[in-house]
């Protein structure tokens, strides 16, 4: 019994991870800004779902509260702020049509190797663990949002920081796009 939800929970894996693909896909190619936005809600959506067929509960709720919730609602903003006739106009969109179609091919390469590795791999001898220090008194099985917390906090702080600066920039872009557009 234990095997067939095991398999289950791979099968569900695989096809959120290619709903998040179509997502993504979706987002690259819309011609309609919504659409793209859209898009992206789905590749959110399926990747806390893909969290959930981990058993990496905290990670699936913190993918939807910040991304499928803030940041998605962000994308909004700028999307109502911003004209996009104006946009159209200048075909500033339509320029990175090439180089999207380079990173969807490096993607899918990067993919199709995961999942080479993921079938015809043998399986791992033991699992990721935190560093001795930083796991000390935690049982990653039960505690898994504080063995989370002590990763980003204490190992990964700084490209966290770093993630959190390029978001504020890309808001600030966007305020900024949007007043100049309006004058």
């Amino acid at each position: 019994m234990d095997s067939f939800l095991a398999s289950i929970g791979q099968y569900l894996f695989h096809f959120f991870g290619l709903v998040a693909l179509a997502g993504a896909l979706a987002l690259v190619f819309a011609r309609n800004a919504i659409n793209s936005i859209l898009g992206f809600l789905t590749c959110m959506l399926s990747v806390a779902a893909c969290y959930l067929c981990l058993s990496a509960e905290f990670l699936a709720v913190a993918q939807l509260l910040v991304y499928a919730g803030g940041i998605v609602v962000l994308f909004l903003f700028v999307v109502m702020l911003v004209e996009m006739t104006k946009a159209r106009e200048k075909a500033v969109f339509q320029k990175q049509a090439p180089y999207a179609l380079v990173a969807v091919l490096a993607g899918a390469v990067a993919i199709t190797g995961v999942f080479w590795r993921t079938w015809f791999a043998p399986n791992a001898t033991e699992a990721l663990t935190l560093p001795a220090g930083l796991g000390q008194g935690l049982n990653v099985a039960t505690q898994n949002a504080q063995a989370v917390s002590r990763g980003i906090f204490a190992s990964y702080l700084l490209p966290f920081e770093i993630l959190s600066v390029i978001l504020l920039v890309a808001l600030v872009g966007a305020v900024i796009l949007a007043k100049t557009e309006r004058v």
